[in-house]
């Protein structure tokens, strides 16, 4: 009895210490679920890329007026195109072609076309333009918070899948996803640093997108520097 009193607090000690360590990892393996990623192998170049406009799964058209998922799809290629000229300024291994160019040449092609002929056309607008490569994005889900942003009745969902595809088979090189509903911070205490960047408060379906357009072109950034 005298040893259990004893070394009883150093027991609850190691005890606490694992639990938190276990809830970290467990923590850092949901949040590596919101952003993966995939790669071909190296004799594949992204060298001059063309970032095509954003499509959409058939069900989030189903849940969306066409002008309000013609929004939607701007709205995040040009969060992402910001976002992966910002994070590719100085790199010599690739060059992220104006996106006006292929807007213009992905508008020519797929008119009248049907959705599931997007990543052909895609290729088709990358060799046009000679480009190495293409980033498509497919985004299934976007749905705005419910309430305020002091107080909801439901919380703002993103998701949405990026494909860099080789113009000279179409294989593909890299790809990642991003997906998010914004929790409560009682619901996880480890992304505290993400409600405070938040300013606390519930945030909207596209400023959800914006931060999930700068992760996706930071992993790319990461990707890029790690072939050389």
């Amino acid at each position: 009895m005298e040893f259990s009193s004893r070394y009883r607090p150093i027991f609850l000690l190691i005890f606490t210490l694992v639990i938190l360590q276990s809830s970290t990892l467990l923590a850092q393996n949901g949040d590596n679920n919101n952003l993966v990623a995939a790669r071909a192998p190296s004799i594949y170049i992204v060298g001059k890329m063309a970032l095509i406009p954003f499509s959409s799964k058939q069900t989030l058209s189903l849940e969306q007026s066409e002008e309000s998922l013609s929004d939607i799809e701007r709205y995040l290629t040009i969060s992402l195109y910001d976002a992966l000229v910002l994070q590719t300024s100085g790199m010599a291994d690739v060059e992220i072609l104006p996106l006006k160019k292929s807007d213009t040449e992905f508008t020519k092609l797929e008119s009248g076309k049907p959705k599931i002929y997007y990543k052909d056309i895609a290729i088709d607008v990358g060799r046009i333009l000679d480009a190495d490569s293409v980033m498509v994005g497919v985004i299934s889900e976007y749905t705005e918070r419910g309430g305020s942003q002091w107080g909801i009745e439901s919380p703002p969902t993103v998701s949405f899948r990026v494909e860099v595809l080789s113009t000279k088979d179409g294989r593909v090189i890299w790809e990642t996803y991003f997906t998010e509903t914004q929790k409560p911070l009682f619901d996880n205490l480890f992304e505290i640093k993400k409600f405070v960047k938040r300013g606390g408060k519930w945030i909207s379906a596209d400023e959800l997108a914006k931060e999930g357009a700068r992760k996706i072109a930071q992993r790319f950034s990461r990707f890029l520097l790690e072939k050389r």
